[in-house]
């Protein structure tokens, strides 16, 4: 397994909802690579305020599944925001983020959430906001 430390900042509404994540295109791009890279544990900066969120969360967790969509998720315990699936739905979600880096500008953000038919997420609670921070 992997771990590092990244400058990301994660926050999340009260109940399992909208989860956003923030940071540099260096800081998002990590992440990017991250999500196919196997079995990864990011610890996260802790933020100063999580506002308009309730909280912010201190890790990001990556598993790999074979085969299997994307499920995003909030591990409580853990304070972390889990992704699991299989590496080819992972680099679609990577690619996203990726677009967001190469082609956004700063303050751009992007919405991945689950979609019926959906390709590569499965369907989860949780709605993902992947903000440009830089």
């Amino acid at each position: 397994m992997i771990q590092f430390q990244s400058q990301l900042v994660v926050r999340c509404s009260a109940e399992p909802g909208e989860v956003e994540v923030s940071g540099s295109v260096h800081s998002l791009e990590e992440w990017a690579n991250a999500l196919t890279g196997g079995d990864v544990e990011i610890s996260t900066s802790p933020g100063d305020d999580p506002s308009p969120y309730s909280r912010c969360l201190t890790g990001i967790r990556v598993r790999s599944t074979a085969p299997g969509l994307v499920k995003m998720s909030v591990d409580a315990d853990r304070q972390a925001l889990t992704f699991t699936g299989s590496g080819e739905s992972m680099k679609v979600l990577a690619e996203n983020i990726l677009g967001l880096c190469r082609e956004g500008v700063p303050g751009e953000h992007l919405h991945i959430e689950y979609f019926p038919d959906d390709f590569y997420l499965a369907e989860s609670r949780i709605s993902l906001v992947v903000e440009r921070a830089d």
